[in-house]
């Protein structure tokens, strides 16, 4: 009698909890593995899990679990305390069929999702846009040869990258490497000079790169301006006559090298390392031994950044606005003389390419942790110092136009042909 009571109560009971224990089979289930992220529908585990490392230059990610076809991911912040979101790992899969990729936390997915590379990282390519699922979802369909895929939120570049370009230049005579310093881990911060050095110069260029480890477009901007600086272009011959351009392409070089975020790095990252005493041996470099290179010539100081990665102020290419209205006045100008000579496919326009201080995150309370390159250059005002300023770069969209590795090597070509004309003004 009291068993017969007890039969509704078992059944519900069976009802409600076995769909629990079956959903804890994480290698059975999948909750996201059809087109809508946002609806639940479950099926069957079907592949072999791929193999998944970033133990590599550049390498970044922490996995939080695979649960059916789908892999849980999000960057690993190291030591940085505010969340951010680069991350970078290869892919190794038996299986011939898709496989979905989950960030759990939001924003680190730009809004083309992320990026492939299937050569070890040195040619990139955008997802197809019909499988980036949502902010935080994508997926990539697999060919099962077990080569490794490389996938990361924008368009990794490494020590590896940096070398394998050199080596076009290795005979040119209108470059010269050299190191800067030597970091902490033991690894060399190269700087590049270029100029014509049978000639005397009359002005100094300094260029930087990399202050936060993790924003790699600035070296394509890079190759793309020493493309055009040795390409025997009569214009930059006669630009490299009488000025002396120096690059410094990794000024965070261990944090390339290890795959850290390197922005809003504790204490500080490397461009809030201007003031006090500077604890990372490139910006102590910069700061001892650049105003003994510039010897009281005129000089430009332009640091090469990438935004946020993605929204308003993120998805178009800008200028920062410096605090002193002289350096504005001649950033503004800079602005001007570039939107009126650009050539390339990644246009920069009136509206959106200068980002004046007061506006946005472009205020003092920016600076407290400690003074960026920029604040520091703008010291010498008057000393020598025809203008500074900071250069953001999206990672894949400017103003609607899609970014590529090319095309960001094109707008280093304007950026550079833009300076030329800039320092012929002066």
């Amino acid at each position: 009698m009291l068993l017969n009571k007890l039969i509704p109560f078992i059944f519900f009971a069976t009802v409600l909890f076995i769909p629990h224990i079956l959903l804890g089979q994480d290698e059975l289930k999948n909750p996201l593995r059809v087109g809508s992220p946002n609806k639940l529908n479950f099926a069957n585990r079907t592949a072999e899990t791929p193999i998944i490392e970033s133990d590599f230059p550049g390498g970044n990610v922490v996995i939080d679990k695979v649960f059916g076809d789908t892999i849980f991911f999000k960057p690993d912040l190291r030591d940085t305390p505010r969340e951010w979101f680069y991350w970078c790992f290869t892919v190794k899969s038996t299986s011939n069929k898709k496989w979905f990729f989950k960030a759990t936390k939001p924003n680190v997915l730009t809004n083309l999702g992320a990026a492939f590379s299937t050569d070890g990282g040195y040619e990139w390519n955008w997802i197809d846009q019909e499988n980036h699922l949502g902010p935080d979802l994508f997926s990539f369909k697999f060919s099962g040869d077990g080569k490794p895929v490389m996938l990361s939120m924008g368009m990794a570049y490494t020590q590896k990258n940096f070398d394998k370009y050199m080596l076009k230049h290795k005979n040119s005579k209108y470059l010269r490497k050299s190191v800067l310093s030597t970091t902490r881990a033991g690894r060399k911060v190269e700087q590049l000079l270029v100029s014509n050095f049978d000639s005397e110069p009359k002005f100094r260029v300094l260029f930087t790169a990399r202050a936060h480890a993790g924003e790699m477009m600035s070296n394509y901007i890079i190759e793309g301006m020493l493309d055009a600086m040795t390409s025997n272009n009569t214009r930059m011959d006669q630009f490299l006559d009488k000025v002396e351009i120096m690059i410094i392409p990794f000024l965070d070089k261990d944090g390339v090298e290890q795959g850290d975020q390197g922005k809003y790095r504790s204490p500080r990252d490397h461009n809030r390392d201007y003031s006090g005493e500077s604890i990372y041996t490139s910006t102590k470099a910069i700061r001892e031994d650049i105003p003994k290179w510039i010897d009281g010539l005129p000089w430009v100081g332009i640091d090469l950044h990438n935004p946020w990665i993605k929204g308003e102020n993120n998805e178009w290419v800008y200028f920062v606005g410096n605090e002193d209205e002289r350096i504005s006045a001649a950033q503004e100008n800079f602005v001007n003389t570039l939107i009126r000579t650009q050539q390339g496919p990644l246009t920069i326009n009136s509206k959106t390419g200068f980002l004046a201080y007061g506006t946005a995150w472009n205020k003092g309370s920016n600076y407290e942790q400690g003074y960026s390159f920029s604040k520091w250059a703008s010291g010498f005002l008057g000393e020598g110092l025809i203008m500074t300023t900071t250069l953001e770069f999206p990672f894949g969209i400017n103003n609607g136009q899609l970014v590529t590795q090319e095309k960001a090597r094109l707008f280093g070509k304007d950026l550079i042909f833009a300076l030329s004309e800039y320092i012929e003004g002066q």
